[in-house]
């Protein structure tokens, strides 16, 4: 790899890196909390209040920072292996930042609109959140769909790495948002339920991989 290829390929890494930063930044940004009186100050019923009201909204930026990095880290990871970039990779890139531009206004829609979830089944919220989500996922899948096909030729095979399985690891998540999405459309509680769906992905991968291997034989 050429020094100039080395530093058009930090280059995207560096702007992609900023797009997380500036999104986990972001969630923060959307809480604003409440001014207190000097009455207030002394109250406790006020005090119970503020952590009741704000305390969707602390889970949901938390939730957010957790997705955001996990994105960030897969990233890193695939810019860490590639030694070569075309047009295409520079394009999935850019599609791949766009769901995570989204990540703190479907939060804050989603955890400032919660209390709404006790009165009537208010599912948008919930629906844009994880759509959102969807979108990061399958738009990250195709970025390292195309980077690790060896056709393509950006990166250097190696025993060590296993490209089938880091494209199915990187693949189950688009499994589990578009469950949130459809059970979540319908019920909320059971959409956030569906989230731990993600504890299977050891069995999907271990499934997936013997059946491949079974195929070949």
């Amino acid at each position: 790899m050429s020094d100039k290829t080395e530093f058009q390929i930090e280059r995207i890494a560096f702007f992609s890196d900023a797009v997380f930063a500036i999104a986990i930044t972001l969630l923060i940004i959307e809480l604003h909390p409440p001014v207190f009186t000097n009455t207030e100050i002394t109250n406790n019923e006020a005090l119970k209040e503020f952590l009741f009201h704000f305390l969707p909204e602390f889970i949901g930026i938390v939730i957010s920072f957790f997705l955001i990095s996990l994105n960030w880290r897969r990233h890193h990871q695939l810019y860490g292996i590639l030694n070569n970039y075309d047009d295409k990779l520079i394009t999935l890139n850019f599609l791949s930042l766009i769901g995570i531009i989204f990540l703190p206004f479907s939060t804050a829609f989603l955890s400032k609109n919660w209390e709404h979830f006790w009165i009537h089944p208010l599912t948008i919220p919930f629906v844009v959140y994880s759509l959102n989500n969807l979108a990061c996922a399958f738009f990250n899948y195709r970025l390292f769909r195309y980077a690790l096909n060896p056709k393509n030729e950006l990166y250097a095979p190696n025993g060590k790495l296993d490209a089938e399985r880091i494209k199915l690891e990187v693949m189950f998540p688009i499994f589990v948002f578009s469950a949130t999405t459809v059970i979540g459309y319908f019920n909320s509680f059971a959409g956030c339920a569906a989230f731990a769906l993600f504890a299977f992905e050891p069995l999907f991968i271990k499934f997936v991989l013997q059946r491949g291997k079974t195929d070949e034989t």
